[in-house]
């Protein structure tokens, strides 16, 4: 008898067991370096824990608000051994800023800086400031260039010790990635991860179908509560970045529009009507460090090298010079677009 009741309760321990390791979709959401994420993602438990243990890595690897992360410490020229975070956003810079012509550089921050695009947006400048700014482009632009720098070992060497690396173009969305890897080791085949507006998803949505993402229309003080679509896509195993011209900005008193994306070779921020650049690829840091360039490179540049990529697709809307909007697509979107 006390063999079949321990085997009763055994039945029992087995069935709670499995009810509990089952299967569901977790859906859950917060506030980390500033910034909303999202994370939909098909497990037996809530894995937020560990994301934003691994979140916390990539910020004591690659945040310059975080002063005593690593590549605050190489800007500051400190001896620091980079980790393989920052190694890996260091050798994809380069391989975009070739791929581009030299229109993605991360050495930029000294020229985002001159111009205030380092987090401190005012509303307006005077025409005396835009000037003032304006004189100095040139001095700052002479120690500006990734081809300035290089990684011996683990060491990062420059030409100049005025060179400081801002990247945020795609940083930003390799810290998606590695958020995203937490789920690819706990072999989760279902996920959508989003961080400030980039997401890497992974298999199927909770409605078993492709993952459905829109893409904003870029209206001018558009933010969280009055967002509206453009277009509706759905992708799956793809990462998703947008760049756009329409939220980060400031004007001249002469009514002149500063945008936030500044051209290296120039050092100036960006004058065409490109107004915003989603693109489609196979992880976030390439598809942030893309749409950023394209936004630099204007609508006829940005999408011949997309289409000269492969498994790269993009959407552009731009506008011309009586401020119709236009939209371009690759050769290969259109797929992607739900109607």
């Amino acid at each position: 008898m006390k063999y079949s009741v321990l085997a009763f309760m055994s039945v029992i321990l087995f069935l709670t067991s499995c009810n509990e390791a089952k299967e569901r979709y977790i859906k859950e959401e917060g506030f980390v370096f500033g910034t909303t994420y999202h994370i939909t993602y098909k497990y037996t438990r809530s894995l937020e824990k560990e994301m934003l243990e691994r979140l916390r890595t990539y910020d004591a690897s690659l945040s310059t608000y975080n002063k005593s992360s690593v590549i605050s410490r190489v800007n500051r020229n400190e001896d620091v051994e980079v980790d393989t975070l920052f190694a890996n956003v260091y050798n994809k810079a380069r391989e975009v800023y070739e791929l581009s012509g030299h229109r993605f550089d991360i050495t930029i921050k000294p020229l985002s800086n001159l111009w205030r695009f380092n987090g401190d947006y005012p509303d307006t400048i005077s025409v005396a400031t835009y000037d003032s700014i304006l004189a100095k482009v040139d001095s700052v632009r002479s120690f500006i260039g990734f081809d300035k720098t290089r990684l011996e070992g683990r060491r990062v060497v420059k030409d100049d010790e005025r060179i400081m690396f801002e990247a945020a173009a795609l940083a930003e969305g390799y810290g998606i990635d590695v958020a995203a890897s937490v789920f690819d080791e706990y072999g989760v085949t279902d996920y959508m991860v989003e961080l400030g507006g980039e997401l890497h998803v992974k298999g199927l949505s909770p409605s078993n179908r492709k993952w459905r993402i829109s893409v904003d229309k870029p209206v001018e003080g558009a933010n969280e509560l009055n967002r509206s679509s453009q277009i509706l896509i759905g992708v799956t195993d793809a990462a998703v970045s947008t760049s756009g011209s329409y939220r980060q900005f400031y004007y001249v008193e002469d009514g002149r529009r500063l945008q936030h994306t500044i051209d290296p070779l120039t050092g100036r921020p960006v004058e065409h009507g490109m107004l915003s650049v989603t693109v489609v690829g196979p992880n976030t840091m390439t598809t942030d460090a893309l749409s950023t360039t394209c936004m630099v490179l204007g609508p006829d540049k940005a999408i011949e090298l997309v289409n000269s990529l492969e498994g790269i697709e993009a959407y552009l809307i731009y506008e011309d010079d009586d401020k119709v909007q236009h939209q371009l697509m690759s050769d290969g979107f259109k797929q992607l677009v739900v109607e």
